[in-house]
């Protein structure tokens, strides 16, 4: 069952998705995106998550922000989509490592993850542990 539109989901971004001054539509482009639910496991400990299991230092990999989405305006942004409105749903996958974590299964385009990234809270570690 899809998770609520009400949620709030985080998606790490890392140094290959970031440029320090723009994201990637490669951060939503695809299928089945990894994302992470904020209902289950809040901000602060996404940082010590992502940082063990997303990043990868050894390919020059770092984790450099995470970046927040509502699941009910992800699904606006999609039925809005002028060139080819989508149905976009959140589905829950748990993982050993990570039991808030989620999939958007559906196969975003590159424009359509365009659209989203505009819409993207980014946040920094230092705020979150402040």
């Amino acid at each position: 069952m899809p998770i609520s539109s009400q949620e709030n989901i985080v998606r790490a971004i890392c140094s290959n998705q970031y440029d320090g001054d723009r994201l990637s539509p490669s951060l939503f482009k695809g299928t089945n995106t990894s994302v992470s639910r904020l209902s289950l496991i809040p901000l602060e400990e996404h940082w010590a998550l992502f940082r063990e299991h997303v990043q990868k230092p050894q390919h020059q990999r770092l984790l450099k922000k995470i970046g927040e989405i509502n699941v009910g305006v992800l699904q606006e942004i999609g039925r809005n989509y002028v060139e080819s409105p989508k149905e976009i749903t959140v589905d829950p996958n748990p993982l050993d490592w990570n039991r808030a974590h989620a999939v958007i299964p559906q196969n975003i385009t590159r424009g359509l993850a365009n659209k989203i990234i505009h819409e993207i809270k980014l946040h920094t570690e230092c705020e979150t542990n402040s």
